[in-house]
């Protein structure tokens, strides 16, 4: 294999859990407080309960071709001219994903706190220090991650803590008044999200024990789904549902309510450094994914003298995407989410399952 590299079943429950939770927390509280309201709440639990089911349906798919990634098995599938061709549409969709998430790395932080400089500065240094983790093997970025998340997850029930004298139920409140059909349009984008675990079949293969992967995504998104959770439940009962939705940041902004004493406040750096951290290892993550793929559909033995060009290509294309910040806004919540779900994250795995079904692939042949 190209990777030479094992995880085990802690590693990649951490490395899932950031993947999906490091940009959830900071886009998408808006995009389902303007469609649900004060029930955006119960978005974020629909949603959850959906990513059990879409990461049930793609791990299903990834094992039943033990040892495999997703750009191997498609030709197995599909034969060798079409598995490469939807292969090439899956390279599209992570070097599409991944210059998204460098362009939200760059835009928050321009926009949130250093006006002032030009967007590409911060997309070329966190493109560097992320081709220099996938170059090094999916355990050392693994294994920095480790440090990482539990550092992610203390901070955000730190601020969510601190942040409790602001809240208010009442703003919560009446239950169900948006109706059922807003509820379900909320709880869209962040199943979008929660789908981005097909990444993970481009894991499954590394791990230690691979039949654990069911178990994996489960909890991975679970841990995901509550910290969601708890993030919306805090925007929303600090600034309700009308002042949340028209928030571009409003995680950032419940965090600059914190005040304590008179000393403690302006807890926004903590914030920007959950986004840094999160965001490298999420860029990390689709990086290594793409640059793998690219290696295995192109038949080469190693994938680390692609990660110059591939950067190169994801970071121009992260500057060509969006003219500013609002477009990005509105591509993430309204075009983002079918263009994912319908395509990649469901479509696609549910017709190659079907097929390697009926015709007879994968399972107890391999």
């Amino acid at each position: 294999m190209l990777e030479g590299g094992k995880i085990d079943s802690k590693q990649a429950i951490f490395l899932l859990t950031t993947m999906v939770l490091a940009t959830a927390i900071l886009f998408v509280p808006a995009i389902i407080a303007h469609h649900a309201k004060q029930d955006a709440w119960i978005s974020a639990i629909l949603a959850t309960l959906g990513g059990l089911v879409i990461a049930r349906l793609q791990v299903t798919l990834g094992l039943r071709f033990p040892g495999m990634t997703l750009f191997q098995y498609l030709e197995v599938i599909l034969g060798k001219v079409l598995g490469k061709a939807v292969g090439f549409l899956y390279l599209w969709w992570f070097f599409h994903m991944n210059a998204e998430v460098l362009r939200e790395f760059g835009s928050f932080l321009v926009a949130a706190f250093m006006p002032d400089t030009p967007i590409i500065v911060f997309i070329i240094i966190i493109a560097i220090i992320s081709a220099y983790a996938v170059r090094s093997g999916l355990e050392v970025f693994t294994r920095v991650n480790q440090i990482i998340l539990p550092l992610i997850l203390l901070s955000l029930l730190v601020l969510f803590a601190l942040a409790t004298k602001e809240m208010r139920i009442i703003r919560l409140l009446p239950l169900l008044d948006t109706g059922v059909v807003p509820i379900i349009k909320g709880a869209i984008t962040p199943l979008s999200w929660f789908g981005e675990m097909a990444t993970f079949l481009m894991i499954i293969p590394y791990l230690n024990k691979p039949q654990e992967a069911p178990r994996i995504a489960n909890t991975a998104i679970l841990i995901s789904g509550t910290f969601f959770l708890i993030t919306v439940l805090g925007v929303l009962a600090i600034f309700g549902p009308a002042l949340s939705a028209r928030w571009m940041f409003p995680t950032l902004n419940g965090a600059r309510m914190i005040h304590l004493a008179n000393f403690l406040e302006r807890l926004e750096a903590v914030i920007m450094v959950i986004w840094v951290f999160g965001a490298f290892v999420k860029i990390s993550v689709f990086y290594y994914a793409g640059v793998l793929g690219s290696a295995q559909v192109l038949g080469l033995k190693d994938f680390r003298p692609l990660v110059l060009l591939i950067g190169v290509i994801v970071v121009a294309l992260s500057i060509l995407l969006h003219p500013n910040i609002l477009d990005l806004a509105r591509m993430l919540g309204q075009v983002w989410p079918p263009y994912a779900l319908s395509t990649f994250e469901v479509g696609l795995p549910l017709i190659l399952l079907a097929i390697s079904l009926i015709r007879g692939k994968g399972g107890q042949q391999q």
